[in-house]
């Protein structure tokens, strides 16, 4: 019975193959190839008296133009195959290139426009083009994240002529859509940012990544502060409110400029002299925040903020205990040009930035 399972599995998928390939021009094309090639080889094996082995080769170097000479035509009806194979192989063989030159270019184009449909796992989807998810994508590269990004959008035409940045695939469509999420294979990203430049948009996207995709850490842009809420409770596990951000910065640049001064230093990675990142509390299990504080500013990080189970813990107590599922966000330097980095900082990784990403 499961042998009979099988075999009827088998079948559909040969019966769905020949299906897809007879809708195919080319299948059509290399079919009248391979007949042309049979009735040369066989016919002129034939009239010639050669074997059947012989007679293949001969028409398939004819209709090939390679020609070696090793095997000619002798009698007036083996000259007149000769003819027809040639002429039917120049024409069969320049269509089968043409076609196959076509339906390369016309991949080409379509993955251009986003017409595709990505099949990667545990990658970042970037749902909108807006000035900070642009920001944010360039900012993953710039910290070493070298796995695939997706960028879901309705203009990828537009997108593709003003960025250069690599290993970005662009799927064009509606992101509120269903269909236009699944081609982009958010049911298994690691990652998804949403920008929208419209908080109701944003807040209907989020909604819909969340139902296909219980894991993924999503972080959604809000445009106006009130809107941060609505979007936690749509699915977001970080929302940034960048207009309020901006805005608070504008006024403690007036009142407090160095702490201004400090946040603008951390959000220019490439000019700025320190950088955050997070390391695993685990090696430090069971010590007091105070005692690795000191130790790790001996390796010439400042732990500021641990991450504990969805939660951050700003400017812990002194004897607050580390626990092993603990993460330590820390501020180091910014090493120089030829310089190593501290020892003991945990640089990004490229590939595993969005497998940890399974939780918040």
């Amino acid at each position: 019975m499961v042998l009979a399972a099988a075999v009827e599995a088998l079948r559909r998928l040969l019966a769905r193959l020949a299906r897809r390939l007879r809708s195919n021009i080319i299948f059509d094309v290399a079919l009248i190839a391979m007949l042309v090639w049979l009735a040369s080889g066989i016919s002129f094996s034939l009239v010639e008296g050669l074997g059947l082995q012989e007679g293949l080769y001969w028409a398939l170097e004819t209709m090939t133009t390679v020609g070696y000479g090793d095997i000619v035509p002798r009698t007036p009806a083996g000259r007149l195959i000769a003819m027809l194979t040639i002429v039917a192989g120049i024409a069969v063989y320049t269509a089968l290139v043409s076609i196959a030159a076509g339906n390369i270019v016309e991949a080409a184009e379509r993955r251009r426009q986003g017409y595709i449909r990505y099949r990667g796992a545990r990658h970042v989807v970037v749902i909108g083009w807006t000035p900070a998810s642009e920001a944010a994508v360039r900012e993953l590269r710039s910290r070493g994240y070298s796995g695939d990004i997706v960028l879901v959008t309705e203009k990828p035409a537009a997108v593709a002529k003003e960025i250069d940045i690599e290993g970005l695939t662009l799927v064009r469509g509606d992101p509120t859509r269903r269909e236009t999420l699944l081609r982009a294979s958010v049911h298994r990203a690691g990652m998804v940012v949403v920008s929208t430049n419209d908080d109701a948009k944003t807040v209907l996207v989020v909604l819909a990544v969340r139902g296909l995709n219980h894991s993924a850490r999503i972080v959604a842009e809000a445009l106006h502060p009130e809107n941060v809420e609505l979007l936690h409770k749509a699915g977001a596990d970080i929302v940034v409110p960048t207009r309020d951000l901006g805005g608070r910065m504008l006024a403690a640049s007036l009142l407090e400029p160095g702490a201004a001064m400090f946040v603008e230093n951390i959000s220019r990675i490439e000019e700025g002299l320190i950088e955050i990142h997070e390391i695993p509390a685990a090696p430090y299990a069971g010590k007091r925040y105070i005692d690795v504080l000191l130790e790790l500013r001996r390796h010439g990080m400042t732990p500021v903020a641990i991450r504990r189970r969805g939660r951050l813990i700003t400017n812990p107590a002194d004897d607050t205990l580390l626990e092993s599922d603990d993460v330590l966000v820390v501020v180091v330097p910014t090493p120089a040009a030829g310089e190593a980095a501290p020892q003991g900082e945990a640089a990004p990784s490229g590939g595993g930035g969005a497998g940890g990403a399974g939780g918040s």
